[in-house]
């Protein structure tokens, strides 16, 4: 019995170390962020925003008949952002994005409309099902389309599709500016990120300016 348990000893040591070096590393979630720059002094949703010039970003896509960027969001809950054609729209209308809101369950898009810091007009577009989006622990990444005929895309990285889309019918507006805010929990995001992930690898713009034409 004692021969048979030191011929075994180095088996099982050496089945360990196979076991060990096989396993995958894990990846940083963080290494997504690579290239973007982070906002994190962010604005309550009464307060007056920063809107960004997206012309001014180092990376922007276009089409023929779209505009994209790449930004992330790491948080509980209610990670907003809004963009319209000006940089100060007080008096006129942007879109807003609320993802994961109710408890980090629901997403919901409006046509914000704002004459001061404590007033203000939402008008609802969409709200969708979309739970657990955002995480307190690692970015949530995603590609932000505006279609010229209106249409809106969200797609996160590693994603061919949407998981959120939208058209504003009466309204349609640029990806000109953009502004990030919060409502009851601390969050900060990233913007102005680089284009060239795993996301965007393939480029399924073309299909969806066919579908969408």
């Amino acid at each position: 019995m004692k021969q048979l348990f030191f011929t075994l000893v180095p088996f099982l040591v050496l089945l360990a170390s196979s076991a060990v070096s096989s396993t995958p590393q894990l990846r940083n979630p963080f290494e997504a962020v690579r290239g973007c720059l982070q906002y994190d002094t962010v604005p309550g949703y009464n307060e007056t925003l920063e809107y960004f010039a997206t012309d001014n970003f180092r990376h922007v896509g276009r089409t023929h008949n779209s505009k994209y960027i790449r930004v992330g969001m790491v948080g509980p809950t209610d990670g907003i952002i809004r963009f319209g054609k000006t940089r100060f729209p007080y008096g006129e209308s942007v879109s807003e994005i609320c993802l994961s809101g109710w408890a980090n369950q629901n997403s919901e898009v409006n046509r914000h409309t704002r004459t001061s810091n404590s007033e203000y007009v939402n008008t609802p577009l969409k709200i969708q099902l979309t739970p657990n989006v955002l995480s307190k622990t690692r970015p949530m990444m995603f590609r932000l389309e505006v279609f010229d005929n209106g249409n809106v895309l969200l797609t996160k990285d590693g994603e061919k599709r949407p998981f959120l889309e939208f058209n504003d019918n009466r309204q349609r507006l640029d990806l000109d500016y953009i502004a990030f805010t919060k409502w009851n929990h601390e969050l900060f995001y990233y913007y102005d990120c680089p284009l060239d992930t795993d996301a965007n690898g393939v480029d399924d713009t073309v299909l969806l300016k066919c579908s969408l034409a």
